[in-house]
């Protein structure tokens, strides 16, 4: 079973302790780092001011971008990441077999 930890993390300055599985850490760090990159290029357009606005504007680019590439193809996240692991486990047996 994972335990849940509080992992800190930083989105426009803030820190906030968010609680998640020790085996989803990594994902949740790669979120907020995306989350990060998408609230600097709205800032950074200098329309939008206010915090709360950049955020929402900036989660929703992100969520964009998810669905055109779920969506791209008819290809689900759930799929693609089979196919990534497929991907994987085909790339260690031949590694295994050059080893």
């Amino acid at each position: 079973m994972n335990d849940i930890r509080q992992v800190p993390v930083s989105v426009m300055g803030r820190t906030f302790s968010i609680g998640t599985p020790e085996s989803e850490q990594e994902i949740l760090l790669q979120a907020v780092a995306l989350l990060n990159k998408k609230t600097e290029a709205v800032q950074n357009g200098g329309r939008i001011v206010e915090t709360d606005k950049i955020l929402i504007v900036a989660a929703l680019n992100a969520i964009h971008d998810l669905l055109k590439i779920s969506i791209q193809d008819g290809l689900a996240i759930g799929d693609f990441e089979r196919r990534i692991g497929d991907m994987v486990q085909a790339c260690d047996k031949a590694l295994a077999k050059v080893a």
